[in-house]
């Protein structure tokens, strides 16, 4: 099997995935928060639940360790299957409900657990430059395969759009913001597709 053929492969394979973004990345809309803050232990109200980090499950431990040691005391997880299970998400809290006591290392912690995201269609737009990067990187893909464009440019494209999906949503945005994360897909966008379209007007011209 060809270089070329598995590049092209592989760069259409990429191009698929985020020309399905709302699909791929349905987790940006599928958000639950974590909010904790250290209280004294004479803070705890009775009817509040004392949770001991010890005793939680991996995912849950995750979460709370997370907000614990995030500088703002907050943490986002994003898709509804990595929810752990031990807490209740609603816009409405209260004690067990949302609201609950945390001992963590020895102190205690007051910890909020909430729904949040909105309407799918508003994370749709925020995917709209991968979909655009997509639909670049299928038109390179498609140019290599047929030895019209570099395999090189290929490859490059199709490794920065399989980046994305690790970088995004379904891992949490593991090294960036979602802002800085949409930011990336603009730029990246924005120079895919302007050199699909400069190399499509040169090459009219020189048939013309």
């Amino acid at each position: 099997m060809s270089r070329r053929l598995v590049v092209s492969a592989f760069a259409l394979l990429v191009a698929l995935s985020l020309v399905g973004a709302p699909v791929t990345m349905a987790d940006w809309s599928e958000q639950v928060s974590f909010s904790a803050s250290e209280i004294d232990a004479s803070q705890v109200r009775d009817e509040t639940p004392v949770l001991r980090y010890d005793e939680l499950d991996a995912d849950a431990q995750d979460a709370v360790r997370q907000a614990v040691e995030s500088p703002d005391g907050s943490h986002v997880v994003y898709g509804d299957e990595d929810w752990p299970d031990r807490f209740f998400y609603s816009d409405y809290t209260a004690p067990g409900q949302g609201l609950y006591a945390v001992v963590y290392e020895g102190d205690y912690y007051r910890l909020y657990t909430f729904a949040a995201g909105g309407f799918p269609v508003i994370y749709w737009l925020y995917e709209l430059p991968f979909v655009a990067y997509g639909l670049a990187l299928g038109r390179v893909g498609t140019r290599a395969y047929r030895e019209e464009g570099s395999v090189r440019l290929a490859t490059g494209a199709a490794v920065v759009g399989a980046a994305f999906h690790l970088v995004g949503p379904v891992f949490d945005f593991p090294v960036g913001s979602p802002t800085t994360f949409v930011g990336l897909g603009v730029v990246a966008a924005a120079a895919l597709v302007g050199g699909v379209v400069a190399t499509a007007v040169r090459n009219r011209s020189k048939k013309a």
